[in-house]
């Protein structure tokens, strides 16, 4: 039987979505604002519970429903598409009305509830630091640290602890500036070198399917080609792991490399989904290869693959003749020395009926 058709690429590869940069940029801050809702429910709860503890004094009604009207308006916030609506226009008035409403929030607590609730200012500033950007970061920080004055003002706070209130709130808007900026820098890192992997692994895997187009070029006719088909389908099986990686980035499904492997065969692949690392989706691609190409060539239809996972991984293939014999033939050889250096597992070949057994990556 000519195998040839097993695992023959000649698509082009779609590398898979990858981060632009307008979302590297959005990144930390949509992480930002998913942070300010559980800082504003910690907030609120903190409230709340100074409340129960009578702090606030006289002012107790105007805290819980300042309070309560907070609560409101971040349970509102909490189902803003802010990933679509970021950068949009209405995105960012809504992202000025939750800052003008931290701050009077806060602000407002101060005033009635005395200088502990101040406190919740070096919450609210790197929030806004973090989440508005340009010259708005710019004007919020300002607006931010203008009420901190007023509220300092009206509370005849001395001198001193006003301007150092103030300098506290500049230095955590700058360390939030600074983090957010550092979070960018690694964020942006990180995909161009997922983008070069990908890139790497759809250059490999054209230089192999090109390798394994040259192989069958010089294949001779009639029996003394079946090494040169069976050469060229372990190439397609390395193949398919580079192509798959160019695809999905770092991880290979194995039920996805199965099928790839089995192509147009008369294979039934049967997989549960699970991810390997490039290394041992290769080896796993050439083992399944070997057995599928013996069952084809010694056994009878169906031919049918199984994965499955758990503590161990299962590779099972079977076929309806007498396709695996246990002859110490050079595939079976191959699939020996795969499975016990490289997987770590076991070979059991009876009948028509193989399988094999290796550890499952840990962490």
């Amino acid at each position: 039987m000519n195998l040839t058709a097993v695992g023959t690429f000649r698509d082009r590869v779609v590398v898979g979505p990858s981060m632009t940069g307008t979302s590297i940029v959005l990144a930390p801050r949509v992480a930002a604002v998913r942070a300010g809702y559980w800082l504003g429910w910690a907030s609120i709860l903190a409230v709340l519970t100074g409340l129960v503890l009578d702090v606030g004094g006289r002012h107790r009604l105007l805290l819980l429903g300042v309070t309560l009207a907070a609560a409101a308006g971040n349970g509102v916030a909490m189902i803003v598409p802010w990933r679509e609506w970021l950068e949009a226009r209405r995105g960012r008035l809504l992202l000025d009305a939750w800052c003008a409403g931290l701050i009077g929030f806060v602000a407002l607590l101060v005033v009635s509830g005395g200088p502990t609730f101040s406190l919740l200012l070096f919450l609210t500033v790197p929030f806004i630091a973090v989440v508005q950007k340009g010259r708005r970061r710019i004007l919020w920080v300002a607006i931010a640290g203008c009420a901190c004055a007023v509220v300092a003002a009206i509370l005849s706070l001395p001198a001193g602890t006003t301007a150092m209130r103030l300098a506290l709130v500049g230095a955590t808007a700058g360390a939030a500036v600074v983090l957010e900026r550092a979070f960018r820098r690694e964020t942006a890192r990180a995909e161009t070198e997922r983008a070069l992997a990908r890139e790497a692994s759809h250059r490999v895997k054209n230089d192999l399917q090109a390798a394994a187009d040259l192989l069958l070029l010089g294949r001779p006719d009639g029996p003394d080609g079946a090494p040169f088909d069976e050469t060229a389908a372990r190439i397609h099986s390395i193949a398919a792991v580079h192509r798959l990686l160019a695809e999905n980035g770092e991880s290979v499904d194995g039920g996805a490399l199965l099928r790839a492997i089995a192509g147009n065969l008369p294979v039934t692949v049967d997989a549960d989904p699970g991810l390997f690392d490039a290394a041992t989706a290769q080896k796993l691609g050439l083992v399944a290869n070997e057995l599928i190409t013996n069952a084809l060539q010694h056994g009878a239809a169906p031919v049918t693959v199984r994965l499955s996972h758990g503590r161990k991984n299962r590779l099972l293939v079977e076929d309806g003749g007498r396709g695996f014999d246990g002859s110490p033939g050079v595939g079976l050889q191959l699939v020996q020395r795969i499975v016990e250096l490289g997987l770590h597992g076991t070979l059991d070949v009876h009948d028509a009926r193989a399988e094999v057994v290796f550890p499952a990556a840990r962490g």
